[in-house]
């Protein structure tokens, strides 16, 4: 069933219970009130009766009778003090006028009741020394009558009242939902291919206006992860497809031209190097699309870490990998108190490939200075460097994956991948990454974790 149904038949219902409870309301006031009316004129009527009868000595001519009876199928009838019947228009046998009612008319007054289709009324009377009740009954026949056609008229009116209500909540929910449609054609039209289009947001303000706003932000999103992934597997083909080629080479030349045993191990050496290579750039690839940005923050397994581990352990392993390189380490006074929760492994590989990038970037000899400060909740890297430096527009690719400046990309080995990581585990930490450089003077990076920071 269709929403544009479901709101013509909730509509319809709640107007249709609306008309029927009021038509209901209008058909039983009217009801008692002319119940009220009718039980008036015989009240009139008893009293007429008892008047007539006191002037009469307590007796009724024929005609008196014909004269009193004005009203459909009435009778009349008078009980003395002792409950006995003194008085009956015509025999009513079906009547029965018992003590109760009696006794009910003496002590509080006038009793109604029906009896069939008739009306009735008891009034006790005291005229002089007389005491007696007076009943009268009789047949409201135009007041029937007059309901039948109030009802009869209600129910044609509620008849064609649902029929019409029925028609304009078909044509209001359809109204309604003409935004939605028009929401749901243009989300039709959207393809991998089509991502630069955008909902239109009507006036701007209503919820499908809001809806359609944070949809197309959705797409937005969408269409930044489509462009990030194309690049992402164009720019990994080609950085695969480079080693893999010069693997191949190098083998080829090998079977044919290489007879001698040295000239052999030189070639599988070279070999070594590039599968080296291959599987260090496979091994990056593989984390950054784990770490990619639709990989929440807690998912990963968070512990309390003391900051200095991660750091000294990121020391010891790039002193192994360039053990010329010196690396001066400076830590806070209170080490204990550097301490988050945090991803311990990709803390330290995020501090390995900043470390790693130090050395390789700086001449033979030249410090490196690793430091680490206490910052609210957390603490701050910073890794610094006297080395080559870079130029402003290199700075606004470098966590680019993939981006290595052409002034290193043929002398200085690397994949690009590296700062990429780095930024993305700093950001599932809370915090991030920055870079300061100056051509000729050399890098500084500052990774933060728990806090707002930057370079001022």
């Amino acid at each position: 069933m269709t929403i544009r149904t479901r709101l013509t038949l909730f509509f319809a219902g709640l107007m249709l219970a609306l008309v029927v409870a009021l038509s209901c309301g209008v058909y039983f006031f009217e009801r008692s009130s002319q119940r009220g009316i009718f039980q008036g004129l015989l009240l009139r009527k008893a009293e007429a009766t008892a008047k007539v009868y006191v002037r009469k000595h307590d007796r009724l001519e024929p005609t008196d009778a014909i004269l009193l009876l004005t009203q459909q199928n009435q009778y009349e009838a008078i009980y003395n003090e002792a409950d006995q019947l003194t008085y009956a228009s015509r025999a009513n046998p079906g009547l029965v006028i018992t003590s109760r009612v009696l006794r009910q008319a003496r002590t509080a007054g006038p009793v109604a009741f029906t009896h069939g289709l008739a009306l009735g009324v008891a009034l006790y009377t005291r005229e002089g020394n007389e005491r007696f009740v007076v009943v009268v009954t009789a047949e409201d026949k135009f007041g029937r009558e007059g309901l039948q056609r109030l009802r009869n008229s209600l129910i044609i009116t509620n008849v064609l009242g649902l029929t019409l209500v029925v028609a304009l909540a078909n044509l209001f929910a359809g109204r309604a939902l003409s935004p939605v449609q028009q929401l749901s054609r243009e989300i039709q039209a959207l393809s991998s291919r089509t991502l630069n289009q955008r909902l239109s947001t009507g006036n701007g303000h209503d919820e499908l206006a809001r809806l359609a706003a944070q949809f197309n932000a959705l797409v937005a999103r969408l269409a930044d992860t489509v462009a990030q992934n194309r690049t992402f597997v164009w720019q990994a083909s080609h950085e695969l497809r480079t080693p893999l080629a010069n693997l191949l080479g190098m083998l080829d030349i090998s079977q044919t031209y290489d007879q001698r045993p040295q000239d052999l191990r030189a070639t599988l050496t070279s070999a070594t190097e590039e599968v080296r290579r291959l599987i260090s750039l496979t091994n990056d690839l593989l984390l950054l699309a784990e770490l990619s940005q639709e990989k929440p923050a807690h998912d990963l397994p968070m512990t309390p870490v003391l900051l200095t581990e991660p750091l000294l352990d990121a020391v010891q392993a790039v002193q192994r990998r360039y053990p010329a390189a010196t690396i001066e380490l400076h830590l806070p006074g209170a080490v204990e108190d550097c301490q988050a929760r945090a991803h311990a492994e990709l803390l330290t590989l995020a501090l390995i490939n900043l470390l790693d990038n130090a050395c390789k970037y700086s001449p033979a000899g030249s410090p490196i200075r690793a430091s680490l400060a206490q910052s609210p909740g957390g603490g701050t890297f910073t890794v610094h460097d006297t080395g080559i430096g870079m130029a402003p527009d290199t700075l606004l690719h470098i966590f680019e994956p993939f981006y290595r400046a052409e002034a290193v990309r043929a002398r200085i080995g690397g994949n690009g991948v590296g700062l990429s990581l780095v930024q993305r585990i700093a950001e599932l930490h809370g915090g991030g990454v920055a870079a300061q450089s100056v051509v000729g003077e050399g890098t500084t990076f500052r990774l933060w974790l728990w806090e707002t920071g930057g370079f001022g």
